[in-house]
């Protein structure tokens, strides 16, 4: 943990002496993270995708076989095999937490406490924004990948749509987290939210051009 911490630190600051401002730092620097991470990022989502799926095709056999034990038992143990495999690809995504954990961590222990071009109505990116604009940033960021599947071309078989009551834990969270938080760490947020929005369209394209060949 300490040798990543230590890596990504140092990335950090050559960045910050590439660019000559610490919040351009911080983005180029969690979107270099985010992209390293991508491959098991894709894992994680086709792994999800198919547990979703065979989540329903697996309700949709104890209906029909409801009254045959028997066979339903036998249909089950197919499904559940191929559940078990698909679960394994979920696992992936615990490869992920030590380096965004890292990540976290060196942007709250960044040592300079200036502001940045990016965010001009703040004069230190260690200070909570007292407009709430990085708050309100952050919440509309984090919900947009939840309202792709109501647009019709982005819908996707397999895919839910998100319950209204999701909609509105993760915009309290949203706002919950970064409210108090240093505009650094907003910053963090929208950036790695924004980088999750794109992988999620990208992914529903992809989803949408398999299921149309």
């Amino acid at each position: 943990m300490s040798m990543i911490f230590n890596i990504l630190n140092t990335f950090l600051n050559y960045l910050f002496n590439l660019t000559g401002d610490w919040g351009i730092a911080i983005i180029i620097l969690t979107i270099a993270v985010r992209l390293l991470l991508l491959p098991l990022s894709i894992k994680q989502r086709i792994s999800m995708g198919q547990q979703q799926v065979l989540s329903e095709k697996i309700t949709a056999l104890k209906k029909k076989y409801k009254n045959n034990k028997k066979k339903l038992k036998i249909e089950m143990q197919k499904y559940y095999r191929q559940s078990t495999n698909g679960m394994l690809g979920c696992f992936v995504s615990l490869l992920q937490l030590p380096v965004i954990s890292s990540l976290y961590f060196v942007i709250i222990n960044m040592p300079a406490n200036v502001g940045t071009v990016i965010i001009p109505w703040i004069s230190s990116l260690k200070v909570p924004d007292k407009y709430f604009i990085i708050p309100a940033i952050y919440m509309l960021v984090s919900l947009s990948p939840n309202l792709l599947p109501y647009i019709k071309y982005f819908k996707t078989v397999g895919l839910a749509k998100m319950t209204k009551s999701n909609f509105i834990f993760i915009g309290i969270f949203s706002i919950f987290i970064t409210i108090k938080a240093p505009v650094a760490i907003g910053l963090y947020f929208i950036t790695t939210s924004l980088f999750s929005l794109f992988e999620e369209i990208g992914y529903r394209l992809y989803r949408r051009n398999i299921s149309l060949n």
